[in-house]
């Protein structure tokens, strides 16, 4: 049985979950979405079925009501799943995952920059690394973040770390 199933937008997202479940040493099956179809989580949750819990991940990006819409079209999705429901949390990533990175590299009000993708490669430079937008980067990042500085730096990271903390 997998213990928690994570539902995240693309590969990139997925490396970094993947990273930090390990680091937590959360057994997870982490799944990208691909595209923003409400009725693909649906389809992802009926399919894997064997979950203590589930966590769903959405970027908000810069469109709010557009997300929010989706946020509600997502659950009205989940409502179908009626044995399901209890077991299953959506989580809105204020921006991108890209802030959670940048909170657990203290920065500072990461989910107020506008575009934390840009500034995660900026301070990658300054640290003369080179970034690379990959699963592999992302999850080896995923394993320098400070989880604790993060938790305090970013709220939906918290819930996040919070919610996969609770799993077998």
């Amino acid at each position: 049985m997998t213990h928690t199933l994570i539902i995240v937008e693309g590969l990139t997202d997925k490396g970094f979950i993947e990273g930090i479940a390990e680091k937590l040493q959360k057994p997870c099956k982490v799944h990208p979405m691909r595209g923003n179809k409400p009725e693909k989580v649906r389809r992802i949750l009926a399919s894997v079925r064997e979950f203590e819990k589930a966590i769903i991940l959405k970027d908000l990006h810069r469109g709010e009501k557009q997300t929010t819409n989706l946020i509600n079209e997502i659950k009205r999705e989940i409502k179908k799943l009626q044995n399901l429901q209890s077991k299953i949390h959506t989580i809105i990533v204020k921006r991108s995952v890209e802030s959670w990175i940048l909170a657990g590299l203290c920065i500072n009000n990461p989910e107020n920059i506008e575009d934390p993708k840009d500034e995660l490669k900026k301070l990658m430079q300054k640290m003369g690394r080179y970034f690379i937008k990959s699963p592999e980067v992302y999850k080896r990042l995923a394993k320098e973040v400070d989880l604790e500085k993060a938790v305090k730096k970013s709220e939906t990271f918290k819930s996040f770390i919070e919610i996969l903390r609770t799993a077998k």
